[in-house]
Formats: C-alpha cells, structure tokens, sequence
C-alpha cells in the first residue's frame, strides 16, 4: 500500500490505521499556576478551566483526527474509530452517568477535532497529486517503443518523442501538488493543536501525528525523485542528439 493511501485512510480504523493522524487533542491530568504574563489580564480563568476540564466521568483519554475519520481513546483503552463525528458523540453521551451532569468531555474535544477534519483540513491536492503521478507512470510504461524511424522522405523521425517531456510535467506538476499539500498538512496540524492549547490554558495537551508526517513527506521524497530522474533523462537524451547531430555535421 502507497504512503499517500494509508495517510487517507488514517483514523478510519481502530486496526492499526488509528495511529497514522495528523492531530491528536487529550486532556491534561495535573493542574498548572497560573503564568506570569502581564498580558495576561485575567489570570484567574486558568484555573477555572482547569476546574472545569477535568472529566468526573473519566472515559476520555485522547481524540484524533484525520483526513476522513477520527479515533476516540477510552481511559480503559479501548480505541474507537469512525468517520462520522456524531456517532463517537453519541457513544460517548451513552456513557453518562444516569441522573448526572458529569460528562466524560468537558471541553467537547470531539467537537474540536471534527471542525478541524471539516474546516481546516483538504486532501484535494494529495488525490491531484496521486492521479498525475499515475499518468506519468503509465506514459513511462510505453518507453520501449519509443523509437526513430525513415520517413518516406528519407529522413529520420522520432516516434513519440512528446511522451518524454509529458511525463516529465505530469512528474513534476505531481511533486508539486504533493508538496503544498504535505506543508498545509504540517503546518496547519501544528498551528491546530497551537491553537487548542493555547485558547485552553494549557488544560488540552495536542501532538502531531509522526507517522502521518513521515508517510507524507517520504511520498514527496519520491515524487521529487521520480521529476528529477526524468530531468537527468531528458536533458541526456537531448545531449546525447545534439552531439550526434554535431558528429554527422562534421562528417
């Protein structure tokens, strides 16, 4: 299986697939003080959110998104993955207790995470990137009929010789769709989870999913490869006829 799929598919699965996602959100056990900053104009809503981010139903461990899904982590570790937001929401509400107010996600974390799936994330340009890498594949796949035959004229004619420099921009056009993807990815999974710390006081703790990040740009890595090959071959073959064609001159 490609990097690009099972970075899509991340968070679709509890079957492995959990741990490929681009942000995980959980909740912080111990309480902090309240920082220094003069900026900070009212300090006493730290701990308040503090106060009020401790789950008394303690099922909630971490939530994490992906491209299509999102993965629930229970305190007793059981995982739980789905597509669809509502249907981990309402899990989760089942698991209330009975006559009380007591919620096991006091700051809605999976309400957090699905507008980050929704809003912030776009695979577009991944899917763009995949379907042009797989038409520069499918020309490269017709290079041995690549040839030069006699005209009825008696002169030499190249068959197919566009092939090679289409090839060359679907490569090239395909590492470049993956790599703005790959960086909206990066950076806007990191300014998310930023964000999300910052806006709780600290109460919510984020990471970035590592796995998605090295499948992600171990997929740039190779579209770059495949371009600049394709480069190296077209600027041979050009080299390799210009010098042809400057040796039957001098003949």
């Amino acid at each position: 299986m490609n990097p690009p799929a099972v970075l899509l598919a991340g968070c679709t699965s509890s079957n492995g697939l959990s741990n490929v996602y681009l942000v995980s959100l959980q909740y912080r056990n111990a309480s902090t003080s309240s920082p220094s900053d003069p900026v900070l104009v009212n300090p006493g809503i730290v701990e308040k959110v503090y106060n009020v981010s401790q789950p008394r139903n303690d099922t909630i461990l971490e939530v994490r998104a992906g491209y299509m899904g999102l993965c629930l982590t229970r305190s007793d570790g059981a995982r739980f993955c789905s597509s669809s937001a509502a249907a981990l929401a309402s899990m989760v509400k089942a698991e209330r207790i009975q006559g009380s107010n007591d919620t096991a996600n006091p700051l809605n974390l999976i309400w957090i995470a699905k507008n980050f799936k929704d809003t912030i994330v776009f695979d577009g340009l991944i899917f763009i990137a995949v379907v042009l890498t797989f038409l520069c594949f499918i020309l490269l796949s017709t290079f041995p009929g690549w040839h030069e035959e006699i005209g009825e004229d008696g002169s030499e004619r190249e068959v197919k010789p566009f092939l090679f420099r289409a090839a060359l921009g679907l490569g090239a056009l395909g590492f470049i769709f993956g790599l703005d993807s790959i960086l909206w990815q990066h950076v806007n999974s990191s300014a998310a989870g930023t964000m999300s710390e910052r806006l709780t006081y600290g109460a919510i703790e984020s990471h970035v999913g590592m796995a998605a990040m090295v499948l992600g740009w171990a997929a740039v890595v190779c579209m770059a490869i495949v371009a600049l090959a394709l480069l190296v071959m077209v600027m041979s073959v050009s080299l390799i006829r210009q010098l042809m064609d400057e040796e039957l001159g001098f003949f």
